[in-house]
């Protein structure tokens, strides 16, 4: 039986809320403590919440939930083509050269392109376009993110293959309903695999992320001590 053309669901061009899973291979618990081989790889769901920082600065994809769990990762995300409308040929060129960037650091952080990188792209019409609607697009994030993960993961373990099943499952969210029961089911997704008992205690998923950042806010300033006076002499 054929696959699904992807294309069918998922539009670069149309703004819209994509509901994306990826499970790792054999649901292998290649993100977690693995029971097997009694390893815990836990730091890699700290690569996956990295690299959801780094695009969200740089796609036209809003990040709108996220769980990583122990064999697999939960995002909600929405392509914004209307926001890829109001940027330049430039502004494209950079946010691509930063997402795959031609030079890194010392620490394999991306370098800001040079005039002759943005020259690449940016003079190049076809290529322009081209990139302008993977800045949109919901699948180029997911294949991206997969697979450096799945690359550093196969560097660390001196292995090579798949990491992740073969594509991400990607399903529509089509109206606000939908949207705040799926929402829902990507913040609950710890408590439900009894991972963890409340939302505070839910590690590397958005709603952790969302209270800490409300109670950073509310948090009220330190008080100063009174600066202290001399003492008058008698």
């Amino acid at each position: 039986m054929s696959r699904s053309n992807r294309g069918d669901k998922i539009d670069p061009r149309t703004v819209q809320i994509i509901h994306a899973v990826s499970r790792t291979t054999r649901a292998c618990w290649l993100l977690g403590d693995d029971p097997v081989s009694g390893k815990n790889y836990d730091h890699r769901k700290g690569w996956i919440e990295d690299l959801l920082v780094r695009f969200a600065a740089q796609f036209a994809i809003d990040l709108l939930a996220y769980s990583i769990l122990s064999n697999h990762h939960h995002q909600m995300l929405r392509s914004r083509p209307d926001v890829v409308k109001t940027w330049d040929d430039t502004e494209v060129a950079r946010r691509w050269l930063m997402i795959c960037p031609e030079r890194k650091d010392k620490n394999k952080n991306p370098l800001p392109p040079t005039e002759a990188e943005l020259d690449c792209i940016r003079n190049c019409p076809v290529k322009c376009q081209e990139i302008r609607l993977r800045l949109s697009d919901v699948s180029w994030w997911m294949r991206l993110m997969n697979q450096r993960i799945a690359q550093r993961a196969n560097q660390e373990d001196g292995a090579s293959g798949r990491f992740f099943e073969d594509r991400f499952k990607g399903i529509p969210v089509i109206d606000e309903q939908t949207v705040l029961a799926c929402a829902a089911y990507v913040d609950l997704n710890w408590i439900r695999a009894c991972m963890a008992e409340t939302l505070e205690m839910s590690n590397y998923t958005s709603a952790q992320r969302r209270i800490e950042a409300l109670n950073s806010k509310t948090q009220p300033a330190e008080t100063q001590p009174a600066e202290t006076q001399p003492a008058e002499t008698q």
